[in-house]
C-alpha cells in the first residue's frame, strides 16, 4: 500500500525506541547475569532476523496470493513508498516474538526481540537505500543494492535476503549479480 512519509519512516523511530526501552528494563534490574542473558538473546535475535527476513520475502511475499499482490506493487514501483504501515511491523514483531518468549523469560524475550527489531531496522535501511539513494560503487550498501536489483530486474526468482545472502546460499536461491566489463 502507498504510504505517507510518517507511515513509511515511522519504524526508524519506533524500533530504536523499543530497543532502548527493552534494554533499559533489564538495566534497571542491576543484575549483570540478566544483562549477559539479554545480550546473548540480542545476538540470537539478530541472527534469527536473517531467516525471518528470507522466509517472509520468499514464502509470504512471493507465494501467498494476498501478500504477493501487495508485494508486486513494490516490484512495479520500486521507488514508491510502498509497504506495511509503520508501527504495524513493530506490533507484529512484539506479538510473534516478545509475548510468547516473555512467559519463559522476560529478559530473554527483551533481548531476542531487540535483536529482531535491529535486524528489521537494518533491513528497512538497506532496502530503502537500495531503491532511493545514489550509492557509490565499492561500498557495502552498493554491493547489497546490486544483489537486490537482481531480485527486481533479472526476471529470475531469487536473492530474497536483503541484508545477507546467507539463506539464499543455503536454499540455493542466490543469483550472482553480473559484473560490468571494462570497455
Amino acid at each position: 500500500m502507498n504510504l505517507n512519509r510518517f507511515l513509511y519512516f515511522g519504524d526508524f523511530i519506533a524500533c530504536p525506541l523499543a530497543i532502548a526501552g527493552l534494554l533499559l528494563a533489564v538495566l534497571a534490574q542491576g543484575d549483570l547475569t540478566a544483562l549477559g542473558m539479554w545480550c546473548l538473546a540480542f545476538v540470537a535475535g539478530c541472527m534469527a532476523w536473517t531467516l525471518v527476513e528470507y522466509a517472509v520475502h520468499r514464502w509470504v511475499y512471493h507465494a501467498v496470493p494476498y501478500f504477493d499482490k501487495m508485494h508486486d506493487a513494490h516490484h512495479q514501483e520500486p521507488k514508491g513508498m510502498i509497504g506495511a504501515p509503520s508501527f504495524f511491523s513493530v506490533a507484529l514483531i512484539f506479538a510473534i516474538f516478545y509475548l510468547p518468549l516473555y512467559f519463559a523469560s522476560h529478559v530473554f524475550a527483551g533481548g531476542f526481540t531487540s535483536g529482531i527489531l535491529l535486524g528489521y531496522t537494518a533491513y528497512m535501511l538497506v532496502h530503502h537505500a537500495s531503491h532511493h539513494w545514489a550509492l557509490k560503487p565499492g561500498g557495502l550498501l552498493y554491493r547489497l543494492r546490486l544483489k537486490h536489483m537482481v531480485h527486481h530486474f533479472r526476471g529470475e526468482e531469487g536473492n530474497y535476503g536483503v541484508i545477507t545472502s546467507f539463506w539464499d546460499h543455503v536454499f540455493a536461491t542466490y543469483i550472482e549479480p553480473q559484473r560490468r566489463r571494462a570497455s
